[in-house]
């Protein structure tokens, strides 16, 4: 072919024209050159026609998409249910330095004129959330479906409102009224200008941190441990329009987010009726609550219920909130879970305040008076109560580095017993702290099973003072708990039973106590237990955290009330006995008393009290308390010759407990053997089951000298009377002592069975328990029968009666063992005086011979059995036919006392104290085979 090839080109005239050109060359072929001529108001129009067109197909394509899944409710759902709904479209664009963004978001407006099925109306203008100024909030994802049901009349879903924060993002300022179209998504109408907000950061090598939590920028953090709330604030927040929140529930500063979080449960009774059933009002409370709280609501959806009550559920940055109501019934539960580290109890006061309210006054309700007139009578105003409980969900050891629960006080008693319970008709808090040592918590609680939260009230009501309830408070009052670092200290109902009982076993038991020391005892109530007794010279006070006394004057002033004891203060630390040292116990105890034991004798303590932390605590303090051995022959050397230690050492263990050796109590059990290495000579440990605790509490007494067990033994009488001189008189007449007497100290003398089988798990201790423990089941028990009562002539030609064996009888058998426990045992106080009145029997009469008491002391003496077990000496008189037994000796005795029990008196040992008794009351058995017609000689 000749010529070259056609080429065509395009040119932005309009109209379109097909010419020849002028320069067409033709050949052969046929072929020439053409020009084609567009206008660009052509191209132009073409193009936005296709854009539009695209689009279009695009977003009804997308709707009907979503429609079919259920995102977004057709129209074919809400036809004859809800009223013809408006959907506005927002399209919100944000711009980063690597790529841009398009985000949707989709609203739905309802008309205000419609009703639903139950005539409620349904076209609630609801608040959406809004973006908290400061705070950084990642854009999310969204999905839901909705289901048709005829028990709900509305369905309202609002998403998060980030107008303001984008329109601070691009410098502009909008201000809106809030009515319709004034937000781009929601319509919630409140202007969120000057929030700061900035987007996260895909590229920034902190945005995927940043973004996975939302946490307010340049915000202060205010512990939990620093909220001081008074009951007034707590429980009159909303009178006060008081907002009590620390937000440190909502700190996430250190970017570890674990798989666990805070759960609160809320429920309030007597709301007004009308609130509950406003699913306006409970949507625009929710949004405050989160707002105050400082958390970000997402998006919350809405359901007004057939034929009354609205049920709602928010989706927080956080996690969720939700809540349901009864409006007939008054009542609200309302639950809110977060992602943090911290409590959510500082919010329960905006909880009260924005859900509790209180129920309208219907002034036109009338009555009769007492002469029949009709009156009107305004209906009493009952305010709103809440029941709450606080829980740890989730997991955290495995996943947090170094956690441990027993670090965290929500892991410990104050979450398990209190802020995890919704049983108590009053729960407070009264204070939250942190001292330089330790957290400290006061709850004040009324438990529902306990005590009648009506009688109570009944009381605080009664200006007259007349009724029952007026006049005796404290029968009706909530109780006030302690907690240190999480664990319980000490509780009001439990007050006395506990520090009487650390304290006054131990004064009671030594003769003179002059001088005592406490480690511990911050509050003030072991204290106070101490300047009751008219001996006490001077107290010393140890205690490491000077904050914790203090705050105990303030919040449980009953604790230190020394006000009623004739002689003392209103505050026990102000009396002038008392010395109080804020220092660490451990080293004053060890710099003064040193492990040689060279000190002054004049600065020993006749009783040491150590009422400090609980042997199971893991920190650093509770392990050099209990397992130190220079600190803990620091107090053998701190005491005087007849010195008492007495020590709380923590619940009583269970019997299903391994041996406290190898178990969480093993601090307790390097203690007590602690005790015995250093030189004591007798330890006890009893349990006091009213302490207010979850769990029996115990205490070990040690006694330096071994003559001090007598003192413990003595009998129910004998603590009485030395109760009543021994301690000081109170200025009301009223019982010096709430819980300790005689009688009491009596169960403090045998433990419980639970430290006997604990002590008896050890294998080293096996072989006293089965040789101790009641008696053996191959015990052999020769009847009264299988022995006879001879006359016979002694040596000396005098005629006496002896005892004979009928048959024979094996070695280690009793005789008569039934009759032989029911003896007589003179206890060492006793048989002191039994001694001493013999020495003077006859004398005053004139007469040389013995008296009777002389001839009975005599006859105990030979023909009885008695020992010096109990720190002095006592003695048994058997009342059975063994009491015609004569006397032998060293050489000729075959029925005594079996040798091998003396290596039962150990210095600590359960067993032998619990079963004493049968102990000295069984004591003698044959030594030897017995043949039959042989005497029996003791």
């Amino acid at each position: 072919m000749g010529g070259k090839s056609p080429t065509k080109a395009c040119t932005t005239n309009t109209p379109t024209s097909v010419q020849p050109s002028p320069s067409v060359e033709t050949g052969g072929s046929g072929i020439g050159r053409f020009t084609f001529r567009l206008s660009g108001k052509f191209v132009l129009a073409t193009f936005l026609i296709s854009t539009l067109v695209t689009f279009s197909v695009g977003w009804v394509a997308r709707l009907v998409l979503l429609s079919k899944l259920g995102i977004f409710p057709s129209s074919n759902y809400f036809h004859g249910y809800y009223h013809e709904e408006s959907t506005e479209l927002a399209v919100i664009s944000t711009k980063s330095k690597k790529k841009k963004s398009v985000h949707w978001q989709l609203a739905i407006e309802a008309d205000d004129g419609s009703k639903g099925m139950s005539g409620k109306g349904v076209s609630q203008q609801l608040p959406a959330p809004k973006v908290i100024a400061g705070k950084e909030v990642p854009y999310t994802t969204y999905t839901s479906k909705t289901f048709h049901t005829s028990a709900v009349t509305t369905a309202n879903t609002l998403h998060i409102d980030r107008t303001a924060t984008l329109m601070e993002m691009f410098g502009k300022s909008r201000k809106g009224d809030g009515g319709k179209g004034d937000d781009i998504v929601g319509n919630g109408g409140d202007n969120m200008e000057g929030n700061g907000y900035a987007p996260c950061s895909a590229s920034s090598s902190e945005g995927s941190k940043m973004c996975s939590r939302g946490k307010v920028l340049d915000q202060k953090k205010n512990e939990i441990g620093s909220v001081n709330l008074s009951v007034m604030e707590f429980d009159n927040a909303e009178e006060n329009n008081t907002i009590i929140n620390d937000y440190s529930h909502n700190s996430d500063e250190d970017g570890l987010h674990l798989p666990a979080g805070q759960h609160l449960l809320v429920d309030i009774k007597d709301v007004d009726s009308n609130f509950l059933d406003s699913e306006e009002r409970l949507a625009t409370a929710m949004i405050e609550l989160i707002n105050e709280s400082k958390l970000t609501l997402l998006s919350y959806h809405c359901h007004s219920l057939v034929p009354i009550g609205v049920s709602c559920v928010g989706v927080l940055l956080e996690s969720h909130i939700s809540f349901h109501t009864w409006p007939l019934e008054g009542v609200i539960t309302l639950d809110l879970f977060t992602c943090g580290g911290n409590p959510l109890i500082p919010v329960l006061p905006s909880i009260k305040r924005l859900f509790g309210v209180a129920r309208e006054v219907i002034d036109d309700v009338y009555m009769r008076d007492e002469i029949g007139e009709r009156v009107q009578a305004k209906e009493e105003l009952i305010k709103p109560s809440m029941l709450w409980a606080h829980k740890l969900r989730g997991f955290r050891e495995g996943f947090a580095p170094s956690y441990s629960r027993d670090n965290n006080p929500l892991d410990l008693d104050l979450g398990r017993y209190v802020l995890g319970k919704l049983d108590f008709d009053i729960k407070r808090p009264l204070i939250s702290t942190e001292t330089d040592f330790q957290r400290v918590d006061v709850y004040e609680l009324l438990y529902s099973n306990l005590r009648n939260v009506d009688s109570y009230y009944k009381g605080l009501d009664d200006e007259t003072g007349t009724s029952y309830e007026a006049r005796h408070p404290e029968l009706f009052a909530p109780d006030r708990v302690l907690f240190l670092d999480g664990v319980i200290q000490s509780s009001l109902y439990g007050d006395a039973a506990y520090h009487e009982s650390i304290v006054h076993p131990a004064m009671m038991t030594h003769s003179n106590p002059k001088k005592v020391a406490i480690i511990g005892g911050g509050e003030g109530a072991t204290l106070r237990e101490v300047l009751k007794h008219r001996s006490v010279e001077k107290a010393v006070m140890i205690e490491i955290d000077e904050e914790i006394v203090t705050l105990s004057r303030d919040i449980l002033p009953e604790w230190s009330d020394c006000s009623d004891i004739v002689g003392s203060t209103a505050w026990c630390l102000e009396d002038e006995r008392v010395e109080a040292r804020y220092e660490d116990a451990i080293q004053y105890f060890k710099s003064r008393f040193t492990i040689d034991g060279t000190v002054d004798g004049d600065e020993r303590f006749d009783v040491i009290i150590m009422d400090a932390l609980d042997p199971n605590m893991e920190n650093e303090f509770a392990l050099d308390l209990y397992k130190s051995d220079d600190y803990i022959r620091s107090l053998y050397n701190g005491l005087t010759e007849s010195g008492v230690l007495a020590v709380q050492i923590g619940e009583t263990p269970g019997s299903e407990y391994p041996p406290d050796e190898i178990g969480q109590f093993a601090n307790r059990a390097h203690m007590i053997q602690g005790l015995e290495v250093v030189g004591f000579q007798s330890i006890h440990v009893y349990e006091e089951s009213h302490s207010g605790f979850q769990w029996p509490w115990s205490t070990v007494v040690a006694f330096k000298d071994f003559s001090s067990r007598a003192s413990w033994y003595r009998s129910s009488a004998e603590f009485d009377l030395d109760v009543c001189r021994r301690l000081l008189p109170t200025k009301s007449g009223s019982p010096a002592l709430r819980n300790y007497d005689g009688a009491q100290h009596h169960v403090y003398q045998s433990p419980s069975k639970v430290f006997e089988s604990n002590f008896c798990l050890s294998q080293e201790n096996h072989n006293k328990c089965t040789d101790s423990i009641g008696f053996p089941p191959n015990v052999v028990d020769m009847p009264a029968p299988s022995v006879e009562v001879k006359k016979i002539i002694s040596a000396e030609g005098s005629k006496e009666v002896g005892l004979f064996a009928r048959n024979d009888l094996p070695k280690n058998s009793f005789i008569s063992l039934n009759h032989q426990v029911a003896g007589f045992i003179a206890l060492p106080s006793t048989w002191s005086v039994l001694k001493t009145v013999a020495a003077m029997d006859g004398l005053s009469s004139g007469k040389r011979s013995p008296g009777t008491i002389s001839k009975f002391v005599n006859y105990m003496e030979g023909r009885g059995f008695c020992s010096s077990f109990l720190g002095k000496s006592y003695c048994c008189a058997y009342s059975a036919i063994t009491i015609f037994m004569r006397s032998g000796n060293e050489f000729t005795s075959n029925y005594n006392f079996d040798q091998s029990n003396e290596d039962k008196t150990s210095i600590y040992c359960p067993v032998i104290a619990r079963h004493i008794k049968q102990f000295m009351a069984s004591g003698k058995m044959t030594t030897r085979h017995i043949k039959a017609g042989e005497e029996l000689l003791a």
